[in-house]
């Protein structure tokens, strides 16, 4: 009977690492390879009310796929009835046959882990491997280290990747195999990839058994993000909508301008290109009638842009360890507009920056 309990239980992961790893790229990869049959569900949490990372899963042409995201706070605190709820509700209603759960890059793993153990969730999920990716250029970098809710993404996975491997290079990906093998308890596999291609057994890797964080109160007694319900309607033209948060140390505002602005792709890449000293700048950008793109930059890592199935508003999502000055990032992206009557760029006054100004002056 006990057999037969785990048998109808749903396999589920968690993928987790810090801000701009390559979470949701490893997620598409895995579900290249999913089951035709299958139901799947992906949960995808993030830091800030503007939700972005979903929209990646637009697209995958996977018929038998729900994604559902948690915003406005951390699933592991703040958002951990938003996240129960919701994953009570897709469970009734999906009938899954696997789960994967994606946290944002500021998450405590503990805490979640705790979550889909408790007594009703346990019922009829089957935790299976925790995933965590490293970015190997982090371990040169002592504010990672530094941070307790980082240290402890590393302890409580079962599986650890180095991801980004190609960006590394040959030296730091050594260095990361190295360092992980001499951690404890060891990890059940160590491995190194690039662009979140992952080995799909490593996702039915039984859990290491009475893994312990080493700062089960890293979340606590922190500023945390305010739990709201979030309604933006739609924006009309030259006034996005803008919402800003702040929490476990780090600072975030999100945007969503109106479906019916267009952005200039040429302009919009090269004022991203110059925003410095931010953990994460994701977005969706409309740039012509028929096409949007997904903008990402993780910390100094180089700027990326890909075309993306997204047909709706434009909407971006900043994250920073320092206080910024939203209203001018507003600004700055305001002049990569189009006037949509004209199909002329907008213009917009340049923007004066000071020394105590966060952002640098423009090249041009």
């Amino acid at each position: 009977m006990s057999q037969q309990k785990i048998l109808n239980k749903i396999p589920t992961n968690i993928i987790t690492g810090f801000l701009g790893v390559g979470k949701t790229t490893t997620i598409l990869n895995i579900l290249k390879h999913k089951p035709a049959d299958e139901r799947w569900l992906v949960i995808v949490n993030e830091f800030g009310e503007v939700s972005i990372d979903h929209i990646a899963f637009e697209g995958t042409n996977q018929e038998q796929l729900a994604v559902k995201y948690v915003a406005g706070g951390c699933i592991c605190c703040t958002a951990n009835m938003p996240l129960q709820v919701t994953l009570t509700n897709a469970i009734r209603q999906i009938k899954p046959h696997r789960i994967l759960i994606e946290p944002t890059g500021i998450a405590h793993p503990e805490a979640l882990i705790d979550i889909l153990q408790n007594e009703f969730l346990a019922k009829v999920i089957d935790l299976r491997a925790t995933i965590c990716l490293v970015n190997p250029a982090q371990l040169i970098q002592e504010k990672y280290f530094d941070d307790d809710t980082y240290q402890d993404q590393i302890t409580l996975a079962d599986v650890l990747l180095a991801n980004k491997i190609d960006l590394a290079g040959e030296q730091l990906t050594h260095k990361f195999l190295e360092w992980a093998k001499s951690l404890f308890p060891p990890k059940i596999i160590i491995g190194a990839v690039e662009k979140g291609d992952i080995d799909l057994s490593w996702l039915d890797v039984e859990p290491y058994p009475n893994r312990r964080a080493l700062y089960p109160d890293a979340h606590q007694n922190t500023e945390t993000p305010e739990e709201k319900e979030v309604d933006f309607g739609i924006p009309p033209p030259g006034k996005p909508l803008r919402k800003e948060s702040k929490g476990f140390g780090n600072i975030g505002c999100g945007w969503v301008f109106s479906p019916d602005e267009i952005f200039s792709k040429n302009k919009l890449l090269a004022v991203i290109d110059r925003f410095k000293d931010f953990e994460r700048i994701k977005g969706a950008f409309r740039v012509s009638k028929s096409q949007w793109i997904f903008v990402n930059k993780t910390g100094t890592e180089s700027l990326s842009e890909c075309p993306i199935a997204y047909r709706k508003d434009s909407r971006a999502e900043f994250i920073s360890s320092k206080p910024q000055l939203w209203a001018l990032i507003e600004k700055e992206l305001k002049t990569c507009l189009f006037n949509a009557d004209e199909g002329k760029e907008i213009n917009i006054s340049p923007i004066s920056f000071s020394k105590e100004n966060i952002l640098p002056k423009s090249s041009e």
